[in-house]
């Protein structure tokens, strides 16, 4: 998951582990509780020409 919002950065503008430290450890809690965690996003791809 890191890795991901560390490359995408327009995800979660700003994002860095030390600003999101709480929220992680916590996202990383519920995985060890529940086993999964399930994100959904929309993408849109625009493509402009001239």
């Amino acid at each position: 998951m890191i890795v991901f919002l560390r490359k995408v950065i327009w995800t979660v503008p700003g994002f860095t582990v030390d600003a999101y430290r709480d929220r992680l450890r916590d996202l990383h809690e519920l995985i060890e509780q529940e086993g999964s965690f399930v994100a959904r996003s929309r993408r849109f791809l625009i493509e402009a020409r001239r």
